[in-house]
């Protein structure tokens, strides 16, 4: 009765949600989709589907994308499957449209064979009516959710339908499993068929919440594609289309994926930068674009210039010694990693979960965050007595925004010449932990 009246209330709640959601600024973007219209329908004239893989958005596209480089000739049968790759957000759609390019190419490359069909669509809104729409036209044998994602009506079909159903890469907050814990009743007999967890506590969580569900470990998927990044970040020498805009001599502090909640405490830490640092220069990279002139704002009002990257650019100029630069160009990132000096990796010294540090290992640089990691617990629990990361002096972790001022302010001002030997260290840590996702992926695709 409680399961009944849970899914009840819940498609009521989606009833009364479409209309708002029509005019919402993110989930507009494909909104015929979201309740199966569009590219859905072609789904009718094409071969079931046998493997339904759901990413939330782009980071778990990644993911996606990572999973699909295990599906090859080896496969035998199964290299002519129909493939629904599907995401909730436009920057997911387009990181799965830039994948499946990516994919058919290097298949085309490397066999004669026809290539898997790759379908892409919106996930659809999970009320009953758009989700079993979905259902009868995709046809699925097995569905995949990829890390943190429980749809209900997504879930309960599944099991209707007799589609196997995996969450892979899975991962589960303590507070996000006491809400569950709370509800756990509205999933018994919707359960998943298996749970790929990425650590011990993870596993436990996802165990207590279906009890019905097998449930494993595994390395995380992020393992596999850092350690494919880091091997062609360490054979390719290629140009470093930023490396014009860079003057040679100095050292440049790089302050990466900067959220606005850890701004006050940073600001005090670049002014002192600026002051003490005069053969340095600084770079922020704010994660959100809204906060590029806002910086501009918030260091003018301190009495210090600063400049946007585009400018630089533009005028084809290089920083100079004690230059500020917001850089306010996209996709930058990891080129910036392999021509810094210093990192520090931005949401990680409030409570917001950290971005991704392990950029800037590929690249031979140790970052340097807060303690506020909770979106990447998988990078620190090991196995076999192997220590983590800050243990290895590969990571440093700062508990305040003064600690790293302290750290900062003391380091020489000498550009860094040491990062082969970091990519080197960080390459031994990593082995140990890679291989997973074909196993996996080997594992499911036995069902299909």
């Amino acid at each position: 009765m409680l399961q009944k009246l849970f899914f009840f209330l819940y498609g009521f709640l989606w009833t009364l949600a479409k209309p708002f959601l029509k005019k919402h600024k993110r989930l507009r973007e494909g909104y015929e989709e979201r309740v199966i219209g569009g590219t859905w329908a072609e789904l009718a004239q094409k071969k079931p589907v046998s493997l339904w893989i759901q990413a939330a958005s782009g980071g778990e596209a990644y993911l996606t994308l990572a999973l699909l480089k295990y599906l090859t000739k080896e496969h035998g049968e199964h290299a002519h499957l129909h493939i629904l790759c599907t995401s909730m957000t436009k920057q997911g759609m387009e990181v799965l449209q830039k994948g499946k390019q990516a994919f058919e190419t290097a298949w085309q490359e490397k066999y004669t064979e026809k290539c898997s069909e790759i379908s892409l669509c919106y996930f659809p809104f999970d009320d009953t009516k758009s989700m079993e729409k979905a259902f009868a036209l995709a046809r699925p044998e097995i569905c995949i959710l990829l890390e943190t994602e429980l749809w209900p009506n997504f879930m309960r079909v599944c099991r209707e339908k007799k589609s196997l159903l995996y969450i892979v890469n899975a991962r589960m907050t303590e507070k996000t499993h006491r809400a569950y814990k709370k509800i756990k009743t509205v999933f018994t007999g919707i359960n998943p068929d298996k749970i790929f967890a990425t650590r011990q506590k993870d596993k436990e969580y996802y165990q207590e919440i279906f009890p019905q569900s097998v449930c494993e470990c595994m390395h995380n998927i992020k393992f596999d594609t850092v350690y494919q990044e880091l091997c062609l970040a360490m054979q390719a020498k290629k140009e470093n289309s930023l490396q014009k805009v860079f003057t040679p001599k100095c050292c440049v502090y790089l302050f990466a994926s900067v959220r606005q909640e850890e701004e006050q405490e940073l600001l005090p830490l670049i002014e002192k930068l600026h002051a003490a640092k005069t053969k340095s220069i600084v770079c922020i990279v704010p994660r959100h674009v809204a906060r590029f002139h806002e910086w501009k704002k918030m260091l003018l009002e301190k009495g210090i210039p600063s400049r946007f990257a585009s400018e630089l650019f533009e005028k084809n100029e290089q920083m100079q010694a004690q230059d500020i630069v917001v850089w306010d160009r996209f996709g930058d990132l990891k080129e910036l990693y392999a021509l810094v000096d210093y990192v520090f990796v931005g949401g990680s010294l409030v409570p917001l979960g950290g971005q991704n540090f392990l950029e800037a290992l590929v690249y031979g640089r140790i970052p340097h965050t807060g303690i506020y990691l909770d979106n990447f617990l998988w990078a620190f629990e090991m196995q076999n007595g192997t220590k983590n990361l800050a243990e290895e002096n590969l990571l440093c972790l700062h508990e305040s925004s003064a600690m790293l001022a302290e750290t900062f302010l003391v380091l020489p001002e000498e550009k860094f010449t040491q990062h082969a030997k970091i990519q080197e260290r960080f390459k031994t840590w990593l082995k140990p932990l890679i291989g997973d996702t074909k196993k996996v992926m080997d594992e499911i695709l036995k069902k299909v």
